[in-house]
């Protein structure tokens, strides 16, 4: 990777062409406040609170998106800096709700990171969006359609026109991952000696046996059904089994085998 010069703060440093200027200043321990600055999003600078001065600029440049260049003079703090922050912030907070969560992760049960995953999705990072949707949902294949979605209901997109779809975008994101040959997996942590028993393999036996086999814990399932799902499986699809026309439109979405996704997650023990 090609190698720059740059001067920071008066000191001169080297650095490499595909950081950004707040990558280097991080680097080199020189602080600089972000709200929107996160290692599993691309850097958008929209909410400009990481502002910099750079010579040769018309105007400030947010430090979380721009890339260093050679011979690029960066001031990241003085009187003129910190105006333009507290101007970004003030601007930011004017039209504030009062709710630094969304009121879409505010409403889903699960408190999924519903913007993290959108934004990933919109960037084509399916199996990241996947890899973000199961830290609190292990199972969005099955939930993805099944899931009464309060999150749209809430949604601030209906001040607009209408709510983002954004439970299909879940179930989107979740198909797409698992057509593929290698799927998403969690890292297991390390195997500790205890092993620990669920009662009963419906979604939260499941999403229990999940997480605990990511800690590294041994698990049994125990179910008295002869297979695993619980109302999903054995409620829902029978439903729509025995169902007349109208019920079979409101169950056509679910899929005949969801066993790929549940014995993923037993198979964990």
């Amino acid at each position: 990777m090609a190698k720059v010069q740059i001067t920071l703060n008066g000191k001169r440093i080297e650095a490499d062409t595909a950081e950004t200027i707040l990558g280097v200043t991080k680097r080199n321990g020189v602080f600089i406040p972000t709200l929107c600055d996160d290692a599993r999003l691309e850097p958008i600078g929209s909410c400009r609170v990481c502002l910099v001065k750079v010579e040769g600029a018309k105007s400030f440049v947010p430090s979380c998106s721009t890339k260093v260049s050679e011979g690029m003079v960066i001031l990241t703090e003085d009187a003129e800096v910190r105006q333009a922050r507290r101007l970004a912030l003030t601007l930011l907070i004017s039209d504030h709700f009062g709710d630094c969560v969304s009121p879409c992760s505010l409403s889903c049960p699960a408190h999924i990171d519903i913007q993290g995953y959108i934004a990933l999705i919109k960037g084509e990072r399916y199996s990241e969006a996947v890899k973000l949707i199961k830290e609190k949902n292990p199972m969005p294949l099955t939930i993805g359609r099944i899931c009464p979605h309060p999150c749209e209901t809430v949604c601030r997109r209906n001040k607009v026109d209408e709510s983002i779809a954004i439970n299909n975008l879940k179930r989107f994101a979740a198909d797409h991952d698992s057509a593929l040959e290698t799927p998403y997996e969690p890292e297991l942590e390390e195997k500790k000696k205890e092993k620990i028993g669920i009662i009963g393999a419906g979604p939260a036996g499941l999403s229990c046996a999940y997480y605990l086999a990511v800690k590294g814990y041994g698990v049994s399932i125990f179910e008295k059904n002869e297979s695993a799902g619980g109302m999903p499986r054995n409620g829902v699809w029978k439903r729509h089994q025995r169902g007349g026309p109208k019920k079979r439109r409101v169950f056509s979405t679910l899929p005949r085998d969801r066993s790929s996704e549940i014995y993923r997650a037993q198979d964990r023990g």
